[in-house]
């Protein structure tokens, strides 16, 4: 019989290819570097971080009946994450996503082609609608359809939905569904698209964050670069969480390792201060690796980095 301490992700799983350029980039040529294939994609991301934290994790996604496709799922297996329950589509190519990172680990641009996560359908969903609701976590990638996305509002029972909004374009899809949604981990461009509000400077995080909780958001996680983390609940408990110092290698996955330990953080029942600090912790680590998903990340191995770096300050 299935365990109820479960933490469902869905959202997209692609294969990511990374092109890491060795010097600085010139522009219409040819540029000695790496180029790393690896399995991608915002939810998959998430669901392998919650696995390398010890959380029992499942993903439900969609992939092509392709190579691709079946390489994702066995390596997202591999990495302890349970796969069963992906949909296989046979006329669909699995989603990739192309970036170009220059020689300091920024990415320059990316290009994806990830038409297949509209087969991630309500049809599909309802399938494992009992699965679903019975998680202890459901977190949701906005690379999903908002077919798929309203489904899982209304079906979501008592379980608490968590959603990483993945860029200003694609945030507007939970709009409607700020209700429903118990932690929202926005950076500061999706805060701005989705409430309306500027946010210019860290003075603005407050009249933001009353916004999204009028709204009925139970929990903000507001990623303000530089400035750090705002964080904020709905019955009052706020403040700021300063950035970790890190030695940038590669910025993919910093934010999908933020998601997994916010989730794997509220089924351990942490404070969200606590939550946030641990997070920021995760995502310090995705950031010093040049692997999206860093084999390192365990639980100990980020409550010892987050001590360590705070014995620094």
């Amino acid at each position: 019989m299935l365990e109820d301490n479960y933490i469902v992700t869905i959202g997209s799983a692609n294969m990511d290819v990374a092109g890491y350029s060795q010097n600085q980039l010139n522009y219409a040529d040819s540029n000695p570097g790496k180029i790393r294939f690896t399995p991608g994609g915002v939810g998959r991301n998430i669901a392998h971080n919650i696995a390398l934290l010890g959380k029992s994790s499942w993903l439900l996604t969609a992939v092509g009946d392709d190579f691709y496709g079946k390489s994702l799922l066995m390596q997202t297996e591999l990495s302890g994450v349970h796969v069963d329950k992906c949909l296989k589509v046979s006329d669909e190519s699995t989603s990739s996503y192309l970036s170009l990172l220059d020689n300091t680990g920024e990415m320059l641009v990316a290009i994806n082609d990830m038409s297949i996560s509209e087969c991630l359908s309500p049809e599909f969903l309802v399938q494992h609608r009992e699965f679903i609701r019975g998680a202890r976590v459901i977190v949701v990638d906005c690379n999903i359809s908002e077919a798929a996305l309203a489904w899982i509002m209304r079906n979501r029972g008592a379980t608490p939905i968590f959603v990483d909004p993945v860029s200003a374009w694609k945030c507007v899809k939970i709009r409607d569904w700020l209700p429903h949604i118990h932690t929202l981990k926005p950076n500061r461009l999706e805060a701005e698209t989705l409430s309306g509000i500027p946010l210019v400077s860290r003075h603005d995080v407050t009249a933001v964050a009353a916004w999204f909780h009028q709204q009925g958001l139970q929990r903000l996680v507001l990623s303000m670069g530089g400035d750090g983390v705002y964080y904020s609940d709905m019955q009052g408990e706020s403040g700021w969480s300063l950035p970790l110092k890190t030695h940038v290698v590669n910025v993919t996955g910093a934010g999908d390792a933020m998601m997994a330990g916010l989730a794997a953080c509220w089924h351990e029942g942490f404070s969200l201060p606590e939550s946030v600090r641990f997070s920021q912790g995760c995502a310090s680590m995705a950031l010093s690796s040049e692997y999206t998903n860093n084999p390192e990340l365990s639980f100990s191995n980020v409550l010892a980095l987050v001590e360590r770096k705070e014995c620094q300050n």
